[in-house]
């Protein structure tokens, strides 16, 4: 019965955490995403290649979705984070924005690359 209280709490807590952030600016972790998926996008020719500071930004339409990927500058010659923001229109009313990102550099790293990265997200609607 103490197990059952107590998968109910985490259940509830899960459930006030997930609400509390907005659907916009939720950001997944997806470690099946890939540089060489973003190199391939970038060599589309649709593909519009910009840069903020440091960062490589690339953006085109993917299934009639406007999708951004977002380079982190390098650390030790590697590229240690990378974004990717899906936003799917299915009506001038309704937009659904999905964020995922891969960060292969220490923690404090990557806490530092997804602070900047909200920053910048901010601009790329």
């Amino acid at each position: 019965m103490k197990s059952l209280h107590t998968t109910i709490k985490l259940i509830i807590i899960y459930l006030i955490v997930a609400c509390s952030e907005p659907q916009d600016t939720a950001i997944s972790v997806d470690p099946a995403m890939s540089y060489d998926a973003f190199e391939e996008v970038s060599k589309q020719p649709d593909a519009n290649i910009s840069h903020e500071g440091d960062w490589t930004i690339v953006s085109r339409i993917e299934n009639g979705d406007r999708v951004y990927w977002f380079v982190a500058p390098d650390v030790n010659k590697i590229s240690p984070a990378l974004f990717k923001k899906t936003v799917h229109v299915e009506d001038k009313n309704e937009k659904e924005t999905v964020i995922v990102s891969k960060c292969e550099a220490p923690r404090q790293t990557c806490d530092d690359l997804m602070e900047h990265f909200k920053t910048l997200n901010k601009k790329y609607k």
